[in-house]
């Protein structure tokens, strides 16, 4: 039975909780906070939970499954690198952003030909200087779109065509039209804007069923939109930045959503005191398994 309300699944005060992915290979939950750079680990069957620091200069950005069950794609300051689970070693690979100053990486996911297309950011997130890229086997890469403050949410749809991409400081969820020989989206539309009283769209995944569910940075939700961008149901979260979502566990059929403390007053603290948890919605709609970056291809 669908919820309508998230519940309270791992307490924490993440600053900026993020990226969370279900694992198929390790059949764990991952996420990582950007601003207290770490990569955490949730073992589902055992309720065990393992933190371990990164060093690396925050903000990081994203973390992504790949062709090695063994190694992560993640995003961070000096672009794209491979993180090796074990042992948390890098090795780098590509920086479509290199040699432009004040940019950051954001999030990050794969399309169903093992590409991974990636957001940048203005670090103040005040002109528009971010980007849409698609990176290939993790070293080509192609710009696709850009003129965005702070980008977010790259999500598919079930048969692969469609990218869908959150131009936040611009309140809009953006639709492109993509194929397997081509790293550049086409055909651009707005599919869905947000009225000031809903916050900031971040984080993007979508169903079985084609439809997407937005987290709001700035309001206590995750929405759930048909594929045409009208609005189904809004979800309650109680946390005052709801910053993106997975689905998870053996079904895909519980949502594990992300939360982050930064930015927010004392007083939402006081009224959302769990904000930096994660929390989990239980649906009766099907996720879609996240495909991972083909590192061969």
């Amino acid at each position: 039975m669908a919820a309508s309300e998230a519940q309270l699944f791992i307490e924490a005060r993440h600053r900026l909780g993020e990226a969370i992915i279900w694992h198929v290979a390790r059949q764990r939950l991952l996420w990582i906070d950007l601003l207290d750079p770490a990569l955490f680990e949730h073992d589902l069957a055992a309720g065990r939970t393992e933190q371990r620091s990164l060093a690396l200069p925050p903000p990081i950005g994203a973390i992504a499954a790949t062709s090695d069950p063994g190694l992560l794609a993640l995003t961070h300051r000096q672009g794209l690198s491979l993180l090796a689970i074990a042992d948390l070693k890098l090795t780098h690979l590509c920086d479509p952003e290199a040699g432009r100053d004040a940019i950051i990486w954001n999030d990050a996911k794969c399309d169903r030909w093992g590409r991974l297309w990636i957001g940048s950011s203005h670090e103040k997130e005040r002109e528009p200087r971010g980007a849409l890229w698609c990176v290939k086997n993790g070293r080509s890469f192609a710009l696709g779109d850009a003129g965005f403050a702070v980008s977010n949410g790259p999500a598919f749809s079930p048969d692969g065509t469609t990218v869908y991409f959150n131009d936040s400081a611009g309140r809009a969820t953006l639709a492109y039209d993509i194929s397997a020989d081509d790293l550049h989206p086409r055909n651009r539309r707005t599919l869905i804007t947000y009225g000031p009283d809903e916050g900031l769209p971040d984080g993007i995944v979508t169903d079985a069923e084609g439809c997407l569910w937005v987290a709001h940075w700035g309001a206590p939700r995750i929405s759930r939109y048909r594929p045409d961008g009208r609005l189904i149901e809004a979800y309650r979260v109680p946390a005052g930045n709801v910053t993106t979502m997975c689905f998870g566990g053996h079904d895909l059929r519980t949502l594990y959503i992300t939360t982050a403390r930064d930015g927010l007053s004392d007083a939402t603290l006081a009224e959302f005191p769990l904000t930096g948890s994660i929390f989990r919605l239980e649906t009766t709609t099907q996720g879609l398994p996240e495909p991972l970056l083909d590192l061969a291809a």
